[in-house]
Parts: structure tokens; C-alpha cells; sequence
């Protein structure tokens, strides 16, 4: 597992990876297909839904309602983040080890706080380490 962060200022980008014991295209479809996501971590994700375009699409837009608070490679609009954040972006990428046997998971939150005041997000890095572990 490695944790890397960059924060200048109001901008910053915390990355989580992970080695997973599954297969990357089942791990990332699982990801994509938004249904499954909570049968998947349902003590995590409680449900998910298109708010407008195509599921499996780029840029569509999901509402994720999540237990602590992170969401997929969609930008986050509303909610309590945007409370401190003017941006918040999730993004998992999921990669085939080179030996074919599993896969490693990197799971970025790129971010702009409101104010020096608002938190860097070091508290959703256990969550999406949380996350990515389920699936092993």
C-alpha cells in the first residue's frame, strides 16, 4: 500500500494505492456498473443513481450516497463537502499487475479548498483504502 500527497496551498491531490487479489476488469466493472457498487460494499455505499446521461458513460452524473463520504471519477456538485471544498474529485484507476495475477488499485481525490481553514481530506484516505480492500 502507498499513500502520496501534494498540497500547495488551496490545491491539493492525496492518492491511495492498493494491490487487490481480483482481476482488473472485473474489479473496474464493478466500479462502472454503478448497481453493484453497493452490493459489493453495502456497508459503504447504501445506493446509487443516474442523475443524468449514460451509466457507463464519461461525464455522466451519479448521486452516490456513501457512509462516510467520497464518491467515484464524478466531480461532486452538492452535499456537505462542497461546505469546504470548491472542488472535489474522486477518481479510481484499476491496472493489471504486470504478472497477471491481480491488479493495483490507485484511488486519487484531486481538490481545491474553499479557505486556509478548510481540512485537507487526510480522513477520506482510510475510506477509499476501505473501499479497495473489500474487493480482495
Amino acid at each position: 500500500m502507498a499513500h502520496h500527497h501534494s498540497i500547495s496551498g488551496l490545491v491539493g491531490k492525496l492518492v491511495n494505492e492498493l494491490e487487490v487479489n481480483c482481476d482488473a476488469d472485473k474489479y473496474y466493472t464493478i466500479f462502472k456498473h454503478q448497481e453493484d457498487v453497493p452490493k459489493a460494499v453495502p456497508h459503504l455505499y447504501n445506493d446509487v443513481k443516474v442523475i443524468n446521461g449514460h451509466a457507463i458513460h464519461s461525464g455522466c452524473i451519479k448521486q452516490w450516497n456513501f457512509i462516510l463520504g467520497i464518491t467515484l471519477h464524478h466531480r461532486i456538485f452538492e452535499g456537505d463537502l462542497m461546505k469546504d471544498y470548491k472542488k472535489f474529485d474522486s477518481i479510481i484507476e484499476v491496472n493489471p499487475k504486470p504478472n497477471g495475477n491481480g491488479c493495483i488499485v490507485t484511488w486519487s481525490i484531486a481538490y481545491e479548498k474553499i479557505n486556509e481553514d478548510s481540512p485537507v481530506p487526510f480522513a477520506y484516505i482510510p475510506f477509499c483504502h476501505q473501499v479497495c480492500e473489500c474487493k480482495r
